[in-house]
């Protein structure tokens, strides 16, 4: 778009000296792109610039010409939907945005859900590699507790390709759970791995925490225990995926009936249920070893961390010693509820 603009109409080997000069007083103009006019350059200066000083320093004049207005590209999403919806909805959809794969998955606020597919477009705009946006359902059901996501824009798909920590994690976010903002959390309990520990992780879904671990921990063994069929489905083609069958068990079933058939004992146990993961205490104990530590996944109340971690002392204390819990936040949930991680380490 060309636009009457004022510029220093200058000899071409001015250019580099007369931009500077313009910087250094805060007189060019960022918003256009210098022109060419045979020998002599036009750059653009902002209509307060004191044009005898800049004329004095520069054989040339000062002009009234075309030149290509510069536009800037949104930053944000905030900024690419800036003008498309109230100001105060906006940071509710910025809280809701998620990257999985090439799906955006964005959550959409009912006062402006009649313009849910134009801030779709914007969000696909705004991210080259997304070719998909989906809108988040509003409400898990079902016996595997899925929400119903509805594609927005792009292609019509909800299946995709993650890639996490040098880990391939294929996934069908309307057939199995799978969250890429859990990905800090899933290397924070890698980095505590250490040499040929075995390791059990219940709810697994589509294999992302045993993924990483086997990946960054060549020496462990892990078992992964799932009763979503299509989640167990995917966690079998990501395994074979990363070509980590060798350290990879699946078993695909209940873990309240599966994990206590397990014959083998766990030096680290991961539980990735926040909604009833406490429900399974008791099974992960059965198989836990001696000074095993417990990853424990709950939504609580932000209030109320240190009398949860006091509950889960005197619950395990029926069965087995602890020698420590440490509540981890490990994400927002809703006003004044996140999720956390407790961190259970047992005594014997």
């Amino acid at each position: 778009m060309y636009i009457m603009v004022s510029c220093l109409r200058t000899k071409k080997e001015n250019t580099q000296e007369a931009v500077k000069f313009l910087k250094d007083n805060t007189w060019f103009d960022e918003n256009y792109k210098i022109g060419h006019s045979g020998k002599y350059v036009l750059i653009p200066v902002i209509d307060s610039a004191k044009n005898q000083k800049i004329t004095t320093q520069f054989k040339g004049t000062i002009e009234d010409r075309n030149l290509v207005k510069i536009v800037k590209k949104s930053k944000s999403l905030k900024d690419a939907i800036g003008n498309i919806i109230p100001t105060n909805q906006i940071d509710k959809i910025n809280r809701g945005f998620e990257v999985i794969g090439d799906i955006a998955l964005i959550e959409i606020p009912d006062e402006v859900e009649k313009l849910e597919k134009n801030i779709a477009w914007a969000l696909k705009r705004l991210h080259k590699k997304v070719n998909v946006v989906v809108k988040k359902g509003k409400r898990v059901s079902g016996k595997y507790r899925l929400r119903k996501n509805l594609v927005l824009a792009g292609e019509n798909r909800t299946e995709t390709l993650h890639v996490e920590s040098g880990v391939k994690i294929k996934v069908d976010i309307n057939k199995s759970y799978f969250s890429s903002k859990m990905g800090s959390e899933r290397l924070r309990i890698s980095s505590q791995v250490k040499p040929k520990e075995n390791i059990l992780v219940m709810f697994s879904g589509v294999g992302p925490s045993g993924l990483v671990i086997a990946k960054k921990h060549p020496q462990t063994t892990i078992t992964l225990v799932e009763m979503n069929p299509s989640a167990h489905k995917y966690a079998k083609e990501n395994v074979e995926l990363n070509k980590l069958e060798k350290r990879i068990k699946l078993i695909k079933g209940d873990a309240k009936v599966e994990v206590p058939k397990l014959k083998q004992k766990f030096n680290r146990i991961i539980m990735v249920l926040p909604e009833k993961a406490h429900e399974f205490l008791s099974e992960a104990l059965q198989v836990a070893k001696k000074c095993a530590i417990i990853h424990m996944y709950q939504f609580e109340n932000e209030t109320r961390t240190n009398e949860r971690s006091n509950e889960l002392k005197q619950l395990i204390e029926k069965t087995r010693k602890v020698a420590s819990i440490k509540a981890v936040k490990a994400g927002a949930y809703g006003p004044k509820i996140n999720r956390y991680c407790f961190d259970i380490k047992l005594k014997d």
